[in-house]
């Protein structure tokens, strides 16, 4: 009866379980047969009385230390562990490694890889992309990496149209008399140029001549007199974001937008010094690029496009409202040429010498411009490719280094110089793996998909593993636009990670100067400080003079601390990047013959670059200054008086609580210094706080809510501008009220930095444990 019972017991919790819904244990239930025999009558042998209960505890002890080891070694290989297990706890940085490393990249494999990689072009959401990111991951698994992923989002992305091409004519009642409809390009792969997200539509309407479209260039408009609305705007592309020009034309009233490419900026000497003659671009060159604010898939904001998560509708989305097209500056000089309304300023005019640049058109101009967008948004698949090396001593602490993959057109400059370093270190760092070297902590590589869209491979990625990435990763890494000139080394960093990059750029020869170092070069074209003979070189700050890039998310939504880094031109030649960027001429030859010919300017990059991520990944100590941090701060709060004037902010606002907070920061962070260099090294526990405080400093610089109406952009010290998404605003949502005139919004946003800064202050100095 007892035997029945249990099998009534058994059936009775089968049918519970069907009736309670699926539980991953009722297959393991389903599965056992269970019998239970009668007892027998007690026998004499081996593992009765005290000699087998002797036996027994010691066949039990065995199963048990068998069961571990066979568990640990389980384990070990589900998830990619070295088998060898590590006893250095205080491994650290070695120059033996950094020199193996910076051994084991060569030029002539960049060149390669360039080679390779603008074969073809590659826009993101295309085949050509999927099949490049499969290759890629093909190529991680080869150089040994413990573990690759190819990792899908299905996002929103915008194309031409190839069946009805965008056109831009000028018009006289029924009579076109000029009509441009793009290039007429050899490799059929390539796409028209196009300002992705653009809305469809045609609209006619008078031209008015905006210069650059900054929000200063409408006010002279305004101040002269020019009506904008229901008018087409032409501006020429340079010193803010292409997507900015648009939403100020909108704003204004405008109906749409044409944009160029004017020669004072991307020809400055004239028709004659351009490609293939120089790096100047042609009178056809055409530049394409999106004009969407944000970052990341436009219908899933704040979560990652998955395939179960909801999106918005497209008149919901955060997208452009009024359509826009780029010409050449051939064709602009035809439209430029319809004007006849007042004359430009002088800072107005650009470099076409057949055009007086004027701002409108007179009554009794007949003429009108047609504009006829026809773009596709279409939901695409996009891949991001993540490769990860485990770290020997640290595994769950993350150095993530990135680059995207996408290109508007053959993208030898933007990004593929990035992704040629990028493979060429991640293959140096495999051999090094495949020798028996592993780093103290994890490194993970990844080259992102659709950057050129607004960054959404990388932001879908950190928005999906948000909560795993904040609590294990020291510092992103990101190279994008790698050699984009020949001068000197370029880059922007979260404050505290400036020392870092400086140091690694002290290890690295320059590729020009024989016995002269990047750091050397560095100091002397980009000096910190100009006045001084022995200025260190300027780390600027990412979010002001670093081109928008994959760091974005890592910084700006999960403050993560974070740098850039490029070759760039010489920066007293005041012209926007470089000539071709994002057009049919970025291509190998114009790579080899005008910027780099023997490709040891993308070496010395690389090698930065490796170094860097050495020295986070392997240092004992994590190589993060926060000192550095608070005397940016304090230089933050100093520009904001100097630009908005001392008077003007203190008959409105009382910035004494800040500067206390700051004050307070400047204190903690120079005493959180002091006690990690005297700190007991031996003990491992105590180590590894102190990193922690390094690590997480940067996320106490979060508002969880976001910026106002942003909350893409949760960091209170950093974000995009309002008016110009390629430079930023320090204390940005200050700024912006302060720039409005709110007083009230700006009082809210002084408080939530204040507060914010000396919580920073106070976790440095273990406040809550001192009752602080």
């Amino acid at each position: 009866s007892h035997i029945k019972q249990q099998q009534v017991d058994m059936a009775g919790a089968r049918s519970m379980g069907d009736r309670s819904g699926y539980s991953r244990w009722n297959g393991d239930i389903d599965n056992i047969d269970i019998q239970i025999a009668p007892k027998e009558p007690a026998s004499q042998g081996w593992f009765s009385g005290r000699k087998g209960l002797v036996l027994r505890l010691i066949v039990l002890g065995t199963l048990f230390v068998f069961g571990l080891i066979l568990g640990y070694v389980i384990r070990r290989s589900t998830h990619g562990i070295p088998s060898k297990p590590c006893n250095n706890l205080q491994q650290d940085y070695s120059q033996t490694i950094s020199q193996q490393l910076m051994q084991n990249m060569k030029a002539e494999n960049i060149e390669n890889n360039l080679r390779w990689l603008t074969n073809q072009t590659h826009v993101g959401g295309s085949v050509e992309s999927y099949n490049l990111a499969r290759q890629i991951r093909k190529k991680l698994q080869d150089f040994g990496f413990d573990a690759t992923q190819l990792k899908r989002y299905d996002v929103l992305l915008s194309y031409p149209d190839r069946t009805k091409p965008n056109s831009v004519s000028f018009v006289e009642g029924d009579n076109t008399l000029f009509h441009t409809t793009g290039q007429q390009y050899s490799d059929l792969s390539l796409l028209q140029p196009y300002n992705a997200y653009s809305p469809n539509g045609t609209v006619e309407g008078k031209l008015v001549y905006a210069n650059y479209g900054r929000m200063e260039d409408f006010k002279t408009l305004a101040d002269s007199g020019v009506n904008c609305t229901g008018r087409i705007i032409i501006m020429r592309y340079g010193k803010i974001y292409r997507g900015d020009k648009v939403e100020h034309a909108a704003a204004a009233g405008a109906i749409g937008v044409v944009l160029y490419t004017d020669p004072a900026d991307y020809a400055i000497n004239g028709n004659n010094d351009t490609y293939n003659v120089s790096w100047w671009l042609p009178r056809d060159g055409v530049q394409t690029g999106d004009i969407r604010a944000g970052m990341g898939d436009p219908l899933t904001p704040m979560y990652p496009a998955i395939d179960n998560v909801y999106r918005l509708p497209e008149s919901e989305a955060n997208l452009p409202t009024i359509p826009s097209q780029p010409i050449s500056y051939k064709d602009a000089e035809q439209f430029l040429n319809m004007l006849d309304g007042q004359k430009a300023p002088q800072d107005w005019t650009g470099g076409i010498n057949t055009v007086e640049y004027r701002l409108d058109q007179t009554d009794n101009n007949g003429r009108k411009m047609k504009l006829e967008v026809n773009n596709q948004r279409v939901s695409k698949n996009i891949y991001n490719v993540i490769g990860t090396i485990r770290g020997a001593v640290e595994p769950d602490r993350y150095v993530i280094i990135g680059n995207h993959r996408d290109a508007w057109t053959y993208g030898a400059i933007d990004p593929s110089s990035g992704t040629a370093c990028f493979l060429e270190l991640a293959r140096a760092l495999g051999r090094m793996v495949q020798s028996g070297w592993r780093p103290r902590r994890t490194i993970i590589l990844a080259s992102w998909g659709a950057e050129e869209f607004g960054t959404i491979g990388s932001t879908e990625w950190v928005e999906e593993n948000i909560n795993e990435l904040t609590e294990k990763t020291v510092a992103y890494l990101n190279i994008d636009a790698a050699v984009n000139g020949n001068q000197t080394l370029w880059v922007g960093a979260s404050p505290h990670l400036a020392q870092v990059i400086q140091d690694a750029a002290k290890q690295v020869p320059c590729p020009h100067h024989q016995g002269m170092t990047v750091y050397q070069q560095w100091a002397s074209s980009l000096p910190a400080e100009p006045t001084k003979s022995d200025s260190p070189p300027k780390v600027l700050s990412l979010h002001n003079g670093v081109k928008r890039s994959d760091w974005d998310a890592f910084l700006l939504l999960a403050g993560i601390a974070s740098l850039d880094v490029s070759y760039t031109k010489d920066p007293t030649l005041n012209t926007p990047f470089y000539p071709v960027y994002h057009t049919q001429y970025e291509t190998f030859d114009y790579m080899k013959r005008f910027i780099d010919p023997d490709f040891s300017v993308h070496l010395g990059t690389a090698r930065v670059l490796g170094e860097a991520a050495l020295r986070l990944a392997d240092s004992f100590i994590l190589p993060m200054n926060c000192s550095l941090y608070a005397t940016a701060l304090n230089t933050y709060v100093s520009d904001l008086e100097k630009h908005y004037g001392e008077k003007y902010l203190h008959d409105n606002l009382f910035l004494g609580y800040l500067k206390h907070a700051v004050s307070q920061f400047s204190e903690a962070s120079q005493t959180m210094q002091d006690v990690i260099a005297a700190d007991d090294r031996t003990n491992p526990l105590l180590v590894r706080s102190h990193n922690d405080k390094l690590m997480q400093m940067e996320r106490h610089m979060l508002n969880p809510a976001g910026q106002p109406g942003r909350p893409q952009y949760r960091h209170l010290i950093f974000a995009p501008s309002q008016h110009d998404s390629y430079t930023g605003a320090t204390f940005p949502g200050l700024v912006d009220a302060i720039e409005e005139e709110d007083w009230v919004a700006a009082h809210r946003q002084l408080s939530i930095i204040t507060v914010t800064i000396e919580s920073a202050a106070k976790n440095m100095d273990d406040g809550v444990m001192k009752g602080q």
